[in-house]
């Protein structure tokens, strides 16, 4: 998917370069990937290993049923991703557990010269748990560069514990209609062939080309 960007915006007090939000874009980013029909070996390294038992929507292989030898989509665009919140879960969670929600607007997106029909509105609402298995806290690297994806496994120690692509809590869910209402114009959106081909706009955060831990 070298024509399909991301860019990430982060609301007020969220910063982009966190550990938790590093996680959290590598995972959504890992779950398009799959979710749009590939395999989980086409998602960044580490991802089969943080989603073995999520419970939730995380997306398997081949999620639309098609042939082993279907050739891969081409998609090409930018997908903006904004994180509305992350935070730490009380007791009774493992440790160092948090609850995060994002938004995706990939409308400005293609695959194979169309655009993705009527039934399925290019925006998401993510929930997801997560939880870090790491024993002792160790720095983590700033994370941003030109690369689509990164090098090596990203992930180091968190696990995803549930995650779905739209969240029922009704407060996040409006926050991302509104907001991906208010990229374009309040208008319903009309999904056709007749289109100008997408901007691919330059990746941010991105991923640098040792990105690994």
């Amino acid at each position: 998917m070298t024509d399909y960007h991301n860019q990430w915006l982060a609301d007020p007090g969220i910063d982009l370069f966190s550990e938790e939000a590093t996680i959290i874009r590598a995972f959504i980013e890992s779950d398009y990937i799959v979710d749009s029909g590939g395999d989980r070996s086409d998602a960044y390294h580490g991802f089969s290993r943080i989603t073995a038992n999520t419970r939730g929507t995380v997306s398997s292989d081949r999620r639309y049923g098609e042939p082993a030898d279907t050739p891969p989509r081409v998609y090409r665009g930018t997908s903006i991703n904004r994180i509305l919140s992350i935070q730490t879960i009380p007791a009774g969670y493992p440790g160092d557990s948090v609850v995060a929600y994002a938004c995706s607007d990939a409308y400005d997106t293609d695959y194979d010269g169309r655009k993705p029909d009527s039934s399925r509105l290019p925006s998401s609402s993510y929930e997801i748990w997560m939880h870090n298995t790491a024993s002792t806290a160790t720095p983590y690297p700033r994370f941003e560069g030109p690369r689509n994806a990164p090098e090596g496994d990203v992930f180091g120690g968190w696990i995803v514990d549930k995650f779905t692509s739209s969240t029922s809590d009704r407060v996040q869910q409006e926050t991302c209609s509104d907001w991906f209402k208010s990229r374009h114009d309040g208008n319903r959106l009309r999904m056709s062939t007749d289109f100008a081909p997408p901007l691919v706009l330059p990746n941010y955060p991105g991923w640098p080309e040792d990105a690994a831990r």
